[in-house]
């Protein structure tokens, strides 16, 4: 018998331990034969070590590693994927549960691109479904051009399967945004994302969630005053457009003439600044909001929002 490709599920944890179980529990009965759990604490302070040493003492592809000091969970996560050693990353968040097939299936599914997705049903706190999958609510498919996602993306981390070069094509990851939405632009620079249309998670919706569902903010930004939120998302913004530009190899002409555009009509919120933006969302509305489930009519007048915002 043939051994399959080791794929490493990296688990970023923090203070997880209400739900963890059930989704150590879910990995572990995976389906798939060859994993490895990369198990990364960011400085918990409940049961969370407790819970995921207690495990690696029974399950030796369970490696736990805790951090000195707190890295938020973007940096966690990339720690987590560089510590691994498989041909294959599936990133895990600590609170959902995987259908013992999920692996298998989206190995079958990735082929020869960088990364694949799945669905997910949505779930309350206690994993029972909401009655939706994300698929009901923003626009899946495969994407093999970086323009489709470089001012929206909704490929949420727990449902991705990428290559290990793929990682290491786009480290260092960017604080400026999450990481997954930083490896599927990537992914359509070196071959493109693959859909399975499946759902193969169960996403837990719940008060402590970093990120909920479809663009969810942060709870620590919801606790800033509006002024001082809205200055910091056109800071980040502008970081992530600008650093998406710089990624964009130079062969790819039409892709980094718009990222060029783009990052040209953020510097500032000026009348021509802001009609550029307008034209440029217009021209080429059916790539830059193509996750979007509007029709035509709704993503036109979403573009003339750019005249007093930025996305």
């Amino acid at each position: 018998m043939i051994e399959q490709p080791l794929v490493s599920v990296v688990l970023g944890t923090y203070n997880g331990e209400t739900f963890l179980k059930e989704q150590l529990d879910s990995v572990l009965a995976q389906t798939y034969p060859n994993i490895e759990l990369i198990a990364i604490d960011d400085g918990s302070i409940d049961g969370t070590v407790r819970m995921l040493n207690e495990y690696a003492a029974r399950d030796p592809r369970i490696k736990v590693y805790v951090n000195d000091k707190n890295l938020g969970f973007i940096r966690n996560f990339e720690k987590g994927c560089t510590l691994s050693t498989g041909h294959w990353i599936s990133v895990c968040d600590q609170d959902d549960y995987w259908f013992p097939e999920k692996i298998e299936k989206m190995v079958r599914a990735i082929g020869s691109q960088p990364m694949v997705y799945c669905d997910s049903y949505l779930c309350g706190a206690d994993l029972q479904p909401l009655g939706q999958k994300i698929s009901d609510i923003v626009h899946y498919q495969a994407f093999d051009d970086c323009r489709q996602l470089c001012v929206f993306s909704r490929m949420y981390g727990h449902a991705t399967l990428i290559t290990r070069a793929l990682f290491d094509k786009a480290s260092p990851f960017i604080p400026e945004m999450p990481h997954d939405g930083w490896l599927a632009f990537h992914a359509t620079l070196y071959g493109g994302v693959a859909y399975l249309p499946e759902a193969l998670v169960k996403y837990r919706q719940h008060a402590a969630n970093v990120y909920g569902v479809v663009g969810g903010k942060s709870k620590k930004r919801d606790r800033l005053h509006r002024a001082e939120r809205k200055k910091r998302e056109i800071r980040r913004i502008r970081i992530r457009m600008n650093a998406f530009y710089q990624a964009v190899p130079g062969d790819m002409i039409s892709q980094k003439r718009l990222l060029g555009a783009l990052v040209r009509s953020y510097r500032n919120f000026s009348p021509l600044n802001d009609i550029r933006r307008v034209g440029l969302f217009l021209a080429n509305y059916k790539l830059l909001l193509v996750v979007k489930r509007y029709p035509d009519w709704r993503k036109i007048l979403f573009c003339f929002k750019m005249l007093v915002k930025i996305k």
